[in-house]
């Protein structure tokens, strides 16, 4: 292998310990990717980072060999931050996860090359490690209020209940999915918006502040959501009960809609806890919710509509505009509570990734302020 590929090689292993994986392939699509993100003195670097953000003062001396300066390496980092490569902010830096992170970070500057290379790689790996998770990194909730459910919904399913006990800031961003779509000249079948990435709390000011987001009024977010609702995008918000941003996707962009739809049975791989039911006596069989429907779940039968619960996932675009109220959502008999934070959600992933023991050797390391 050559020098400079080594080094590569050794990031998408640095990288491949994060909450997410970053596996390796047989084509090394994963290396390109990291080609697109990283100078091979920038992936040098970035090997010295840990998953936790750092100060300067702790990061240059895992780069002594390489005689920059703290200076120097300050100014490379900020850089790294700026092409999203790697998380920093408030002069704290560390390692990002493809996905949700460097990927997402690319918004307002994708390329069809990096696109083209991440759909491949979603093909080759990713997507069977992302949705193969026990714990997803997002969930689906219902589209909106409008919905017809059988039963009550949990405040964490319920879109309009999060907006409302938020205490906000709001702010939406560019879907970086239909940029990178876009940039293939492959535009959204579904939708011509594209500022539909809802951000909340901290998220939202974050992104605001960094020049990447719009601020929202709690009225303008609830437009967002209606409009959402109109052009029939699913909602995918972080897998948390009070989560810091939600995504509106469509079954044509969304790396993570498209890839799923691609195994026999893609409700496996989401976390919700609805599913559409058909009341035949009522349903006039006109085609609406098979339109409708992102995850491909409805189709004509004898002298109804039906769902296949298997491509099921919940998401109540098929409830909406069903002329004779003839679907509605039901709730599964056990409910899936999602964590409570964050914070929460990854510490899971990575218990559920690397064991017990694993997760207690990181907490270790982490405590002697090594890298992780």
């Amino acid at each position: 292998m050559k020098p400079t590929e080594d080094v590569y090689r050794k990031l998408q292993e640095h990288l491949d310990n994060m909450p997410v994986p970053f596996p390796a392939t047989e084509s090394g699509v994963e290396l390109r990717i990291l080609k697109r993100l990283f100078t091979p003195e920038e992936a040098e670097i970035a090997l010295a980072l840990s998953a936790l953000p750092e100060p300067v003062e702790r990061i240059h001396p895992r780069l002594k060999r390489t005689g920059i300066s703290m200076e120097e390496l300050e100014r490379v980092l900020d850089g790294l931050v700026k092409k999203g490569s790697i998380t920093g902010g408030k002069k704290r830096y560390s390692k990002a996860m493809l996905v949700i992170g460097m990927y997402e970070y690319q918004v307002d500057k994708i390329t069809g090359g990096m696109q083209q290379d991440f759909n491949q790689y979603m093909e080759e790996g990713l997507a069977k490690e992302v949705l193969g998770a026990k714990t997803s990194q997002m969930r689906t909730i219902p589209i909106n209020e409008t919905v017809t459910f059988e039963r009550s919904v949990s405040s964490f399913d319920n879109v309009r209940d999060l907006i409302k006990s938020s205490e906000g800031p709001f702010a939406a961003r560019n879907c970086v999915c239909r940029q990178g779509m876009d940039a293939l000249d492959q535009p959204c079948k579904q939708t011509d918006l594209r500022r539909v990435c809802l951000m909340l709390k901290g998220t939202a000011k974050a992104s605001v502040d960094s020049g990447l987001a719009e601020p929202l009024t709690r009225e303008e977010t609830f437009k967002l959501l209606d409009q959402a609702e109109d052009v029939g995008m699913i909602l995918q918000p972080e897998n948390t009960q009070d989560p810091h941003y939600i995504c509106l996707c469509c079954g044509c962009c969304c790396g993570v809609l498209t890839s799923a739809k691609l195994f026999p049975k893609p409700s496996e791989y989401f976390h919700n806890n609805y599913y559409a039911v058909v009341d035949p006596e009522l349903c006039t069989e006109c085609g609406t919710c098979e339109d409708r429907c992102q995850m491909e779940a409805i189709s004509s039968g004898d002298d109804h509509s039906e769902v296949d619960l298997e491509r099921c996932i919940g998401c109540g675009m098929c409830v909406v505009t069903c002329p004779s109220d003839a679907v509605t959502l039901k709730k599964k008999e056990a409910e899936t509570v999602p964590p409570e934070t964050t914070n929460k959600l990854y510490k899971q992933i990575m218990k559920e990734r690397f064991g017990t023991l694993g997760l207690l050797k990181i907490a270790g390391k982490a405590a002697l302020g090594k890298k992780i």
